[in-house]
């Protein structure tokens, strides 16, 4: 007798090896890819921190009244982000980088933000009426290359310190005071209206009021994101190899395993999360989800919020 052949239909076949990448995507785990856009609230990540319609007080991620670490993983090109070196001191002339962090407040104090200028990352903060300090780091970041950035706050004095890779590359006396966004704080009408849309949030890959070409975005790679309510180093450091994990001290912590979608998990475990949105659009559009070759093991175990935050609309997924 003749042996039978097993005709496997075409489309099974498709769909083994779909499901095969899907999951080598999943393992690899995912980040985001911004495009500098800069303009009509796309092409960024935005974290509310503040309800401007009352004075109760701001979810974790609102940072500031105490000591804080904000750390993340970059990569990008001098090629797409263009911003000059910028003078570092008593100024906030981080505002003038490519901006990656924006917790600004349209024209008024108490605000903080990480920008890349000169290929150099930037650390700024303005206090409450105590002025204004810019560190700059030592290092050209835009290299095409993954870097872990972590900057740091101390409340008791305004110390500020800047690392790069684990290595400590800036430090300097900012200014004193509560630097957290003020519970009662009333957005001035400064973004052709009231900038109720961009000063009450956290932005990620963009400048929060689209101000104009002279306060540019970036375009590059993102992931990792953690935000603590303690100073995490003391010293230099291995740069860290596996995905963040929370701890009591997390105050927010997205993985952007997520894929897929607009809505943007906080893994902090916290009683109050801070998700975000990921406000997709412009031409390129940004910030695109894409697998992530960040040097880093492990998995994050990312699950997606069944829903927006407050205030942010989600659009279709892209």
């Amino acid at each position: 007798m003749r042996a039978r052949t097993r005709v496997v239909p075409i489309a099974v076949v498709l769909l083994a090896v779909v499901v095969v990448v899907d999951q080598a995507a999943a393992d690899a785990g995912f980040g985001l890819r911004f495009r500098g856009n800069g303009v009509q609230d796309i092409d960024r990540v935005k974290i509310r921190i503040d309800d401007p319609s009352t004075s109760v007080g701001g979810p974790p991620v609102d940072v500031g009244t105490g000591d804080f670490t904000i750390e993340l993983w970059l990569k990008g090109t001098s090629a797409e982000n263009a911003a000059p070196a910028v003078s570092c001191g008593a100024n906030n002339n981080w505002i003038f980088g490519n901006i990656v962090v924006d917790r600004d407040r349209y024209d008024q104090d108490r605000d903080f933000g990480v920008s890349i200028a000169g290929g150099r990352v930037t650390f700024g903060v303005g206090g409450a009426g105590t002025g204004e300090r810019t560190i700059c780091g030592t290092s050209n970041v835009l290299n095409g290359q993954w870097h872990h950035i972590a900057i740091q706050r101390r409340r008791a004095d305004g110390w500020l310190w800047l690392y790069i890779d684990g290595v400590l590359q800036a430090q300097g006396d900012g200014p004193d005071g509560d630097v957290s966004y003020p519970d009662n704080g009333v957005p001035r009408s400064s973004c052709g209206g009231p900038c109720t849309n961009s000063d009450p949030f956290l932005v990620i890959g963009a400048e929060k009021h689209d101000a104009g070409p002279q306060y540019p975005s970036f375009a590059g790679w993102v992931d990792e994101l953690r935000i603590s309510t303690v100073l995490r180093y003391t010293a230099g450091f291995a740069r860290p190899s596996a995905p963040f994990v929370a701890d009591t001290a997390t105050a927010a912590l997205y993985h952007f395993d997520e894929g897929a979608g607009n809505v943007i998990g906080d893994s902090s475990a916290k009683g109050s999360p801070s998700p975000g949105v990921r406000r997709f659009g412009g031409n390129p559009a940004g910030p695109e989800w894409v697998v992530s070759d960040a040097p880093l093991t492990g998995d994050s175990g990312d699950t997606v919020p069944p829903s927006a935050p407050d205030g942010l609309q989600i659009k279709a997924a892209q």
